[in-house]
């Protein structure tokens, strides 16, 4: 990849990221403003809201720290957002894996989905954690973006589910099914993304003069 596509790729993804996070954001206000479509929820305010809360700030600071002019600017403003990230992540994995597997909207098919993918977002906080603990600051950066992924992925699961829910008169299983469908097609994609985008971008190893 020159240095010419390598920016543009750089643009794309950054507008791309950042379009995300906003769409998040926003669908948390939504969630805010109506309670969410899961009744269960109104038993469990605190779980919620903080879900979305901090899942919202989460979304908001997380992909500044991948601003490598910011972090060279300001690196002490980027450990202290990264530390914070950490508590939130802990916070919105461990809540969403409440929701998910105990009082999940889609039944036996969520608690499965959101199982496997609320575990993944946390073993991705805590191995990036360690990583920079040991400064293996690229191993670091690599499960910072699968978290950040994950975390984003619940935008493009509103851009694939709401579209066929306003157009199409669905069901309560029918909506429960397609809501399954589109987490899945969102976590796919985006693991999928994170997983290219790092392989794409990934520094050589250099041993004894040579680059792996």
């Amino acid at each position: 990849m020159n240095s010419t596509t390598s920016n543009l790729a750089q643009t794309f993804m950054s507008f791309l990221v950042c379009g995300l996070a906003l769409l998040g954001i926003g669908s948390v206000g939504y969630f805010l403003a109506t309670g969410g479509a899961n009744d269960q929820f109104a038993d469990y305010p605190l779980v919620a809201n903080s879900h979305g809360i901090f899942g919202a700030v989460y979304l908001l600071l997380a992909p500044l720290q991948f601003s490598k002019g910011l972090r060279n600017k300001y690196l002490n403003f980027h450990r202290w957002a990264g530390r914070l990230l950490l508590i939130l992540g802990l916070i919105i994995g461990t809540s969403a894996l409440f929701i998910g597997i105990i009082i999940p909207y889609s039944g036996f098919s969520e608690q499965l989905i959101i199982g496997f993918f609320g575990s993944l977002f946390l073993v991705s906080l805590i191995i990036s954690y360690k990583s920079i603990r040991a400064k293996k600051i690229q191993l670091h950066r690599e499960w910072m973006i699968r978290a950040l992924a994950i975390g984003l992925s619940i935008a493009t699961m509103r851009l694939i589910f709401v579209p066929v829910l306003i157009l199409a008169e669905l069901s309560r299983q029918q909506t429960e099914a397609w809501s399954i469908i589109s987490f899945t097609i969102a976590f796919v994609i985006h693991c999928s993304v994170a997983e290219f985008w790092i392989r794409r971008t990934r520094e050589p190893v250099r041993i004894s003069g040579a680059n792996i």
